[in-house]
């Protein structure tokens, strides 16, 4: 994804979890109901913008790359991102839940 001015990793996965929930000082089950509002178009922004700091910060980890902005920064940056590239993260944001894993591997099978 080009933020920041940058091509930038976005990892979800069970490091950016942490992290979005370490930031939010929220549990797992809240982070679901969140993605859960960002994939139904719902929530007030902030679900969006920490969800995408926290897999900036884990794509930043995996690339090995330094990571040193906050989510504000990031949430600076989202304003001018491309409307089709932010679908397609939160695409990718939604298709991460174990549901819909699931639902994926189920459609696969037949």
């Amino acid at each position: 994804m080009i933020i920041g001015g940058e091509d930038r990793t976005l990892k979800f996965g069970l490091n950016q979890s942490a992290l979005y929930c370490e930031l939010r000082d929220i549990s797992i089950k809240q982070m679901n109901m969140d993605i859960q509002r960002i994939a139904q178009g719902d929530g007030n922004g902030s679900e969006i913008r920490d969800m995408i700091w926290s897999a900036l910060k884990d794509g930043a980890r995996v690339d090995k790359q330094a990571f040193e902005f906050d989510h504000f920064e990031v949430g600076d940056w989202l304003e001018e991102v491309d409307t089709n590239e932010m679908a397609v993260a939160i695409k990718e944001l939604a298709l991460s839940m174990p549901v819909a894993k699931k639902k994926a591997a189920e459609k696969a099978k037949k």
